[in-house]
């Protein structure tokens, strides 16, 4: 099955998901006034990835991503890679800034990278003391997503074993040597961005 053909349920999944931090504001998802560089501030949280995909719709010359962020929302942080991936977009983690958790996933599955802040990784959690059925295959299901994106991002797979195998009280460090090295393995696909955004605002 292609990532094509379960795009909806992707954006459905994340939106209804509950593997999250604990409810803080959300990130402050905005375009520079020069239409070039999307900037992502804050905690991901389970919306931030269709607010992401309408501002790239919506802004075709956007060719950079900004990102301060110390995680959030683990699938909308991983489909946010999707998009970066989709966009063709340089992720930039600034000097003194992080992309940690969830953050650190959506760097990791752009095309490129220039990270001279820290980019952390860690599995996925529920935020919540659930161990019913729905919530395992949730937990799995998100781990899968995660692993998928950063597979695309060229990571290798024994650094995807160690980074999802990490605790969350602890992060697997990417340096940005190591994360410039990983060879990206899909293409721009702009059709995909007007699709998540089109899905979006018809759920949202």
């Amino acid at each position: 099955m292609s990532i094509r053909s379960i795009v909806p349920y992707l954006i459905v999944a994340a939106l209804a998901g509950w593997m999250s931090l604990p409810s803080v504001q959300a990130a402050e998802v905005s375009v520079t006034a020069d239409g070039r560089t999307l900037v992502i501030t804050g905690f991901i949280q389970e919306w931030d990835h269709c607010v992401a995909a309408r501002l790239l719709a919506a802004n075709p010359s956007i060719r950079q991503a900004r990102i301060n962020s110390p995680g959030g929302h683990a699938w909308a942080g991983a489909y946010m890679g999707r998009l970066f991936g989709w966009a063709g977009l340089e992720a930039v983690v600034p000097k003194g800034a992080v992309a940690d958790s969830a953050a650190g996933v959506a760097v990791l599955g752009a095309p490129r990278r220039v990270i001279a802040g820290q980019v952390g990784l860690h599995g996925p959690w529920l935020s919540r003391p659930d161990q019913s059925p729905l919530s395992r295959v949730t937990l799995a299901e998100t781990s899968a997503e995660m692993s998928s994106v950063l597979e695309l991002g060229g990571m290798p797979p024994e650094r995807i074993y160690l980074a999802m195998k990490t605790g969350r009280d602890h992060l697997y460090r990417i340096d940005g040597a190591a994360a410039a090295s990983f060879h990206h393995r899909g293409q721009p696909d702009p059709a995909m961005i007007q699709r998540t955004a089109a899905i979006c605002r018809a759920i949202s």
